[in-house]
């Protein structure tokens, strides 16, 4: 699911004028919260639910550099939905070339940090991206 573009600020780059790697983490996390926007749960509806993700694991792949002012086509699909996690991948292009990949497990936790199941509610939106 298209969840929208982000452009690259120079905050997002260092000396050699390309993006950070640790930096296409953050932007998950941007598309992660956009992602469940389009789904209907802005965040404070989303934590209502109860859903709290919690980042668990992260794998990344750099396809190519991005730079200040381009545009990254920001992609999430749900891949999998366990008893208290969902698997989330990201997919950042530049005019339809890969630049990011990334798949990121998230854990449902409850205030004490211990985890708890995925809701329905979030199954069945999921389900439909």
């Amino acid at each position: 699911m298209n969840v929208g573009t982000y452009r690259v600020r120079y905050r997002d780059v260092y000396s050699a004028g390309v993006v950070l790697n640790s930096r296409f983490l953050d932007i998950c996390d941007e598309a992660f919260t956009e992602y469940f926007r389009a789904l209907g749960y802005p965040p404070e509806a989303l934590y209502a639910v109860p859903y709290n993700g919690a980042l668990a694991h992260m794998d990344a792949n750099y396809h190519a550099s991005a730079s200040i002012d381009d545009l990254l086509d920001l992609d999430v699909t749900c891949d999998h939905v366990g008893n208290s996690s969902l698997i989330l991948t990201f997919s950042f292009t530049r005019e339809g070339a890969k630049v990011f990949t990334g798949t990121a497990r998230y854990v449902n936790i409850d205030d004490e940090g211990l985890p708890i199941p995925v809701p329905d509610a979030v199954r069945t939106a999921v389900a439909t991206s």
